[in-house]
């Protein structure tokens, strides 16, 4: 009898969420990892006031899989391979919003540029950074100026990753 396949390794993919507050990055971070995980409300305010990670665990149809244990952004041992073992880990860090004015704007992106740096360290880097734009709302100067300063901050490389995402586009 042959012995059975290796566990195959799953997929470890992360995205990172960048945008204006209240363009809709802590829902766009629930509705990839399937479950509410940031808080997500309508707020003239931020309601996303640090950078925090969460993960989720998927299966071979990209459906979640139940959470793991470790909800802190750790990511758990895999399982013994069976019908539950994940295919993908997905771990996805909500930032606060990138279009505060003045002093804010540099703090919050010098964070921002902190976090996703460490996690190049600890998780082997960012797969894809996500500008959460509200598709009900107008591109401003602020946003323009936010994402350039962004980039200069994280290298012109990043840009090969970006991926742009419309949010709100019920309200049309």
């Amino acid at each position: 009898m042959a012995p059975p396949p290796p566990p195959v390794e799953p997929v470890r993919l992360t995205i990172a969420l960048v945008g204006q507050t209240g363009n809709g990055k802590s829902a766009t971070g629930n509705s990839l990892l399937g479950r509410d995980a940031f808080v997500a409300k309508r707020s003239l305010a931020s309601v996303t006031e640090r950078c925090e990670k969460h993960v989720a665990l998927l299966d071979a149809n990209d459906d979640p899989l139940p959470p793991p244990l470790a909800l802190d952004g750790a990511v758990p041992a895999p399982p013994p391979p069976d019908a539950t073992t994940p295919s993908t880990i997905l771990r996805v860090i909500d930032t606060p919003g990138t279009c505060d004015s003045g002093a804010l704007l540099e703090d919050n992106l010098r964070r921002i540029s902190d976090f996703l740096a460490s996690t190049t360290e600890v998780d082997g880097g960012v797969d894809a950074l996500v500008f959460v734009l509200s598709a009900a709302n107008r591109f401003t100067q602020e946003e323009a100026v936010a994402m350039e300063r962004l980039v200069a901050r994280l290298g012109e490389g990043v840009l090969r990753h970006t991926i742009c995402v419309f949010t709100r586009g019920e309200e049309l």
